[in-house]
């Protein structure tokens, strides 16, 4: 421990207003973490002057004495000259923030509303510096010197556990909290930091809690962890379906999310249609791969392979496609309740298409080589949440396939193709618990593009009652707007189930849920309109080169059991193109849904 001496000579004060500082370190014990009062003794004269009798008091005799004043004047202020501020124990804060914080108090004429401004400002340099731990007192002393004492209590961590933890290895948590170090002085702005990165990982939260240590003169840390088995998975039947093929479709995930006890994370997925497997099937799989001791870094490896056959007429068409890919995945500086990353990678891809006519095969297959990079944002809000998807898409010319392959795909497409997507949702809570949900989606793009890079129109994710891509294009725009009915989960639950839980209460949750013991935990009834567009570039003639479509309807959501989950609706299309007759009418009502459980 040292002792800083803040110094002014009152002539120098009165004169120049300079200041000299001198240093010298004392040995001296940590403060406690409360700071004492100020006191000051008064000097040592004015206490002998009060312990003794006045000269002139008035004798005692029987008559009685004179009435005193009716209003006594008010005792003057204490008031005293400061030439040194002796700063004990400040070993953590540079010696010229130490000089700024305290030397306005210097002078003469002060009084002990200066001392505690000092103290105040003391204390306050080291909270701007995060180190809050740390308190200024100012123990009793004698200010007839002119010197005044402030101690400070630079409480250092004498201890830090995990409690809690049961799936997340202890050692490895405390090893990411370097801020919180034994025998270290905690820096809250990198505690701050390194709980936000603690808690980046998913099953897990960490929070923090900070009481008097064991050992005198130190703070004790527990890192109160709250976690989760990381395995998780989901099976789900819908009927997604595509033209020319069974509405049904079966799909399953499973994914381990703390593998090697280092954050690692492996996705296994498979998809197929159950009525015709040959129709429709697809496995991919992807490992997140977490940088040690770089939280804002990680790498995202993935690998799909699929294959489908749709029968038109007298044509067979196949095509099994191939794609690998590898991202890195930057997580940016969360400010305030906007969460962000960026995506910078490329993927490789594969497609071996063909149709078959009369015992003809036609074949178009396609290698090729994009970059590929996103930007991905979650803004949290009061009663409202907003999330942002945007990729952009370049072809690398020279790597696959040749420009005549690519011609053959598609007409004039090149491999030096750009596209732009995007896709903007907001769910917005309304009074009465109503919810309000929109959503737009949009790809722009230079040039003509091969199959698998368009722009999808109709689907669940998309113009509802339309079949899954029932029409494609090189750009696109659709909008979703939504409307949900409160909560009526909540009117099934258990008359003494009915108090609001802590997810009602909260204002930024949007996904209400009833007592959990009612089993039902969400019903809402919403109606919805979808609508959109898409256009070709290049299009052949007489081929048709837009496409328009949208729909409204309604339907409902449902969760139960906290695993169970469904959806239902039914949209009605408004309108018909030339390219969709065989498969959507107008005002024609198709039934859509999603049934799933996940753990």
């Amino acid at each position: 421990m040292g002792a800083w001496r803040i110094v002014t000579g009152l002539e120098n004060a009165v004169a120049t207003g300079a200041a000299r500082v001198r240093l010298r370190r004392l040995a001296a014990a940590c403060c406690a973490l409360a700071a004492a009062s100020p006191a000051f003794a008064e000097p040592a004269k004015a206490q002998s002057a009060a312990a003794k009798p006045a000269a002139n008091a008035p004798k005692q005799t029987g008559k009685p004495a004179p009435k005193p004043d009716a209003q006594a004047k008010p005792a003057e202020p204490q008031r005293f000259d400061i030439d040194e501020f002796e700063v004990q124990g400040a070993d953590a804060l540079p010696q010229i923030e130490l000089e700024e914080a305290i030397y306005p108090y210097l002078g003469p004429n002060r009084g002990p509303d200066d001392v505690e401004k000092a103290r105040a400002a003391l204390e306050k340099a080291y909270q701007a510096k995060g180190l809050q731990t740390v308190s200024v007192s100012v123990p009793p002393q004698n200010v007839e010197r002119r010197v005044v004492v402030l101690k400070v209590a630079e409480v250092k961590v004498g201890r830090l556990r995990v409690k809690g933890a049961k799936y997340f290895d202890q050692e490895k948590i405390k090893d990411r909290a370097k801020s919180l170090k034994e025998g270290d002085l905690p820096n809250f702005d990198d505690v701050t930091k390194d709980v936000v990165a603690l808690n980046q990982w998913p099953n897990r939260r960490v929070t923090p809690a900070l009481r008097a240590g064991v050992k005198p003169g130190t703070v004790d840390v527990d890192l109160n962890v709250e976690d989760e088995l990381p395995f998780h998975g989901s099976v789900e039947l819908n009927n997604r379906r595509t033209a020319n093929t069974e509405p049904l479709r079966l799909n399953a995930t499973a994914r381990y999310e703390n593998l090697w006890q280092l954050g690692h994370s492996l996705t296994l997925n498979a998809s197929v249609a159950p009525q015709k497997p040959k129709e429709s099937w697809s496995v991919s799989g992807s490992y997140l791969y977490r940088v040690p001791d770089n939280e804002k870094l990680s790498f995202l490896f993935s690998a799909v392979k699929s294959e489908g056959e749709t029968i038109s007429g007298a044509a067979i068409a196949n095509s099994p496609t191939t794609q690998l890919g590898a991202r890195a995945v930057f997580t940016l500086p969360q400010y305030g309740e906007l969460f962000h990353t960026i995506n910078v990678g490329g993927d490789y891809k594969q497609s071996r298409q063909s149709v078959l006519v009369e015992g003809f095969n036609i074949a178009s297959p396609a290698d090729y080589v994009v970059a590929a990079g996103s930007y991905n944002a979650t803004l949290q809000g009061e009663g409202a949440l907003t999330q942002l998807n945007a990729d952009l898409t370049l072809g690398v010319r020279g790597l696959g396939s040749d420009a005549l392959e690519f011609d053959r795909k598609r007409y004039n497409a090149k491999q030096s193709f750009v596209s732009l997507k995007g896709d903007l949702s907001h769910t917005h809570e309304l009074p009465q618990g109503f919810q309000l949900f929109g959503r737009g989606q949009g790809q722009i793009a230079n040039q003509p593009l091969v199959s698998s890079e368009q722009f999808g129109l109709g689907g669940l994710d998309s113009v509802r009652g339309y079949l899954e891509s029932e029409n494609v294009g090189d750009n696109g725009l659709v909008g979703t707007f939504e409307l949900r009915s409160p909560n009526l989960a909540t009117l099934w639950a258990p008359p003494q189930d009915k108090a609001p839980t802590a997810a009602e209460t909260d204002p930024n949750s949007t996904a209400k849920e009833a007592p959990a013991t009612s089993g039902l935990q969400e019903l809402r009834l919403f109606g919805f309109v979808d609508g959109g567009f898409a256009t070709l570039n290049q299009p052949l003639p007489e081929e048709q080169s837009r496409f328009y479509a949208w729909s409204l309807g309604a339907g409902v959501n449902v969760k139960a059991f906290d695993y169970l989950n469904g959806a239902v609706l039914v949209a009605l299309p408004m309108t018909t193109t030339a390219r969709s007759a065989d498969y959507t009418h107008s005002r024609d009502p198709r039934v859509l849904f999603r049934f799933w459980g996940e753990f």
